[in-house]
């Protein structure tokens, strides 16, 4: 094996457990909330602040990289979220278990900072969609192939299991990252870390997902006012956001080039990548819930079924990748988003019934397959178009930026469809019709996904 794929194999390691770990907790929701007597508010920050301490850190860790090099960071990475998985499976309470999920998310910045910008460096541009394509099925499977994973050790070891069997997969990792990744340090006395930039965007990221999802955490008794003030959060996230650009523009050496924010082929892909995981992130929340509550399935079964996903992913999101290194990326990323907006809709009852009590495993894996169908589709060539878009000395930040929208996009959509899941069942009663109508609104993002991949076609 070359070079360049054992690179790959390298950082696909870190990035699957990383990416794992953002969808393995959701199949136990349900049973958290049974083991320790809490309400899906509380449990779901199980899951966000993961997310948020991932997306709050990929910039700085990113940067951090420069200095220290690929292979260091990696290696650094790999060792903080064994610790952290080593602190959740023994976690004895939601609240501690919330906060040694914090220390997993910063391991897994490290390692989801300069996935990309490797693959990038290491592949020539005319294999580069079929190496990103590579990660883009690795990202999405690690993402949606937690539930079955999970489902599998909850029901035959317990709940600690999902934490607790990412050890020997770190350990693995660090030995990968010790032999195939380049070393890339480069001392330089002239290096300073833009800490104001760091602190700047990290309270920028906290007041801006705050403002569209308060936390509800009993623990912390003075958030339980926050829900009265959204609007002056989301005045203080804009206010900062203007003081971070200045002094980003400012800086000698700055966290963030905003020179790419000025490069429509960069910005625009990203923005309907954020959007479509916001989407889909509904699907790989609120399924184990219909799965468990509605069919009455156990968690292995339902996490067997929501294994339909990665599966799809697996056979599509290579070939789209590689098809996209000969067509271009663009009819792909359109044909992917049409396609998980019309899915969501579908499944959501919009042409007829959906799924509901009734419905059979067969439809539901058919549908489920859909999401898949269309997460390969999108993802590949919208990577690849990414990370095309900027010269090469750009590439750390570029990729550290990919994975914050990505991430920014898992933790607004899981707030949002729990909160909009949560409201719509307490209206009606029914679970189906709360989960029908969140898939909808989340289709309604799809086809914006959609809209701005065409507008990206006709800008270039």
């Amino acid at each position: 094996m070359s070079r360049k794929w054992r690179a790959l194999a390298s950082v696909a390691c870190g990035t699957f457990m990383a990416t794992l770990d953002s969808s393995i907790v959701n199949i136990g929701l349900p049973t958290l909330t049974k083991e320790f007597g809490t309400s899906l508010s509380s449990v779901k920050w199980v899951v966000v602040v993961y997310l948020l301490a991932i997306s709050c850190l990929l910039l700085p860790a990113g940067r951090i990289s420069d200095q220290l090099g690929r292979k260091r960071t990696f290696i650094l990475g790999f060792s903080v979220f064994a610790i952290g998985s080593l602190l959740c499976g023994l976690a004895p309470s939601i609240p501690t278990l919330i906060f040694f999920r914090m220390i997993q998310g910063i391991g897994a910045a490290l390692l989801m900072a300069n996935g990309p910008a490797v693959i990038t460096a290491a592949f020539p541009a005319n294999e580069r969609g079929g190496a990103l394509g590579t990660m883009s099925m690795v990202v999405s499977a690690g993402l949606v192939s937690g539930p079955s994973l999970g489902g599998l050790l909850i029901t035959h070891i317990g709940w600690r299991s999902i934490f607790l069997v990412n050890i020997p997969v770190a350990i693995f990792g660090l030995y990968l990252a010790g032999r195939n990744i380049e070393d890339s340090f480069r001392k330089s006395e002239k290096f300073r870390f833009d800490w104001l930039g760091a602190i700047l965007q990290a309270v920028i990221l906290l007041f801006f997902l705050a403002s569209l999802d308060p936390p509800h955490v009993s623990w912390v008794q003075f958030l339980d006012v926050i829900p009265q003030w959204r609007w002056l959060m989301a005045l203080f996230a804009v206010l900062l956001f203007l003081v971070f650009v200045r002094v980003e523009s400012e800086a000698q050496w700055p966290l963030m080039d905003l020179g790419l924010l000025r490069v429509r082929a960069f910005w625009l892909p990203n923005f309907a990548g954020f959007l479509t995981f916001v989407s889909y992130s509904a699907v790989s929340v609120l399924m184990p819930f219909y799965l468990e509550q509605e069919l009455l399935l156990s968690p292995s079964e339902a996490g067997l079924i929501m294994t339909a996903i990665p599966l799809t992913i697996f056979f599509v999101a290579p070939v789209s990748g590689r098809i996209s290194d000969r067509i271009g990326n663009v009819g792909l990323s359109i044909a992917g988003g049409l396609v998980g907006a019309i899915g969501l809709l579908a499944i959501g009852g919009f042409f007829g019934e959906g799924i509901s009590a009734a419905s059979s495993s067969i439809q539901v894996v058919t549908a489920l397959c859909v999401v898949g169908l269309a997460t390969g589709l999108f993802q590949s060539p919208n990577n690849s178009a990414i990370m095309n878009s900027v010269p090469p000395e750009k590439l750390g930040v570029a990729s550290a930026l990919l994975a914050t929208f990505r991430n920014l996009g898992l933790v607004i959509g899981t707030g949002m469809s729990t909160s909009l899941f949560d409201w719509r069942q307490s209206v009606s009663g029914d679970l189906t019709t709360a989960l029908h109508f969140t898939l909808s609104i989340a289709a309604g993002l799809g086809f914006i996904a959609t809209f701005i991949s065409f507008i990206r076609r006709r800008s270039s």
